[in-house]
């Protein structure tokens, strides 16, 4: 069971991903011989789990279906649709006593029904929940994985839409008794920030802060730039432009981490904003590498 619900969440899930050690740190599979208890790193299994599902979880929600939203719940939910109609009703307002009016029904897994019949049965649907560093994660571990698939590499994960620890804290006063162990967990979940902004964000981070140059940009086909670095980015860390003078100056937008060795800039800072800047290399790019021969395993 998870340190962080007490139940098996989404830490539980990533947990293993980029395989197992033995209490010494050497790698171990299930199931080999002498092997009594099984480690991971959670560092590497970050890596790996934002690898499987492109850095992005999935969440369902329950949505209160209104006329002004259906446009946006049909591109959230495939199984909802709707279809205007038009009928005569009687309006004593009018010369000929009655005119036309539209009206909407709505089709939800097949089934007709309307707009209060479908509240009633209540509509689902799925968010997005986009990651791109572990500190993104970490506030979904307590969540509990309601459905994954994994096939070729890939994974496609949904979440709760809420932490098991608040369900469970609602579900016992809705019984009659309040717990206090919710706020247990809760320190847990943000102890382990700093845990991990111990071992991993801050590790070396001055020897591993550096600058580069903005020059041999190529162009992206959606007519940015992109400049790449010999070192390996840590993803974890955003880059930004510093200037010589330490002062901020205007600029379209931040840099990007777009992989590995690759950042992205925008057209408007390359040919605009910064262009005399970069031209007379005021202008630098900052980041921060992943350490020489990586994080040390960190087994929990």
């Amino acid at each position: 069971m998870s340190m962080f619900s007490g139940k098996c969440d989404l830490a539980d899930h990533i947990a293993g991903c980029a395989g197992w050690y033995d209490r010494d740190g050497n790698p171990v599979k299930f199931g080999d011989p002498g092997v009594g208890a099984y480690y991971s790193d959670e560092y590497r299994d970050f890596i790996e789990f934002k690898k499987q599902t492109g850095g992005v979880l999935h969440q369902h929600k329950v949505i209160k279906l209104t006329p002004w939203n259906h446009e946006e719940v049909k591109k959230l939910c495939p199984e909802f649709d709707y279809q205007e109609h038009t009928r005569i009703v009687l309006d004593k307002r009018v010369k000929s006593g009655q005119r036309e009016e539209k009206y909407l029904t709505y089709t939800y897994w097949g089934k007709e029904y309307t707009l209060a019949e479908l509240n009633k049965r209540k509509i689902y649907i799925e968010i997005d929940i986009k990651f791109d560093t572990i500190l993104d994660l970490i506030p979904y571990y307590p969540y509990i994985v309601c459905c994954a698939a994994h096939k070729d590499g890939k994974s496609y994960v949904v979440i709760s839409e809420r932490s098991f620890v608040d369900e469970e804290l609602d579900d016992h006063l809705d019984g009659g008794w309040y717990s206090e162990l919710w706020q247990h967990y809760k320190k847990e979940l943000q102890e382990h920030y700093f845990e991990i902004c111990r071992d991993y964000l801050c590790y070396k981070l001055d020897e591993r802060t550096k600058t580069a140059l903005i020059k041999d940009l190529a162009k992206t086909e959606d007519s940015n730039y992109s400049l790449f670095v010999d070192d390996e980015l840590d993803c974890n860390h955003k880059v930004e432009f510093v200037w010589d003078d330490g002062k901020l100056h205007s600029h379209w937008t931040s840099p990007k981490q777009a992989n590995a060795h690759e950042i992205i800039i925008s057209h408007e800072d390359v040919e605009g904003y910064l262009r005399e800047d970069i031209k007379n290399e005021t202008v630098k790019i900052k980041y921060v590498k992943l350490p020489d021969g990586g994080f040390p395993v960190n087994l929990g």
